[in-house]
């Protein structure tokens, strides 16, 4: 069987992979994107800072050894006619990684 994939001219966005050591639970139902403040220390964006409420994580950027493609089941001809057709919404050429424990932070973050 073959599943056609096709990639728009210009539509690819790049993506990163943030990889964290445990996981992140929220105290309330809502359900948001946003989970932190993440700094760059260096003009590559090579040392990497996030802030989660009051913990800190030390981390780097790291490039893939290959590439993955982000794919999106598209409404396409081959679909209707009983196959299955994917489009590349993405590419994700790093990740974010962070491997040491959290630090403490004695106050918020941006409190004064």
């Amino acid at each position: 069987m073959i599943i056609p994939i096709t990639c728009p001219e210009g539509k690819v966005v790049e993506w990163v992979l943030v990889e964290l050591q445990g996981k992140i639970e929220s105290l309330t139902e809502e359900q948001t994107t946003e989970i932190g403040m993440l700094l760059s220390k260096d003009q590559e964006g090579k040392a990497l800072q996030l802030t989660i409420g009051y913990h800190q994580l030390e981390g780097k950027r790291v490039s893939l050894k290959k590439p993955m493609a982000i794919l999106s089941k598209s409404d396409s001809k081959a679909q209707q006619a009983g196959g299955t057709a994917y489009e590349v919404v993405g590419v994700i050429r790093h990740q974010y990684l962070f491997k040491t424990r959290p630090r403490a932070l004695i106050s918020k973050p941006g409190a004064r």
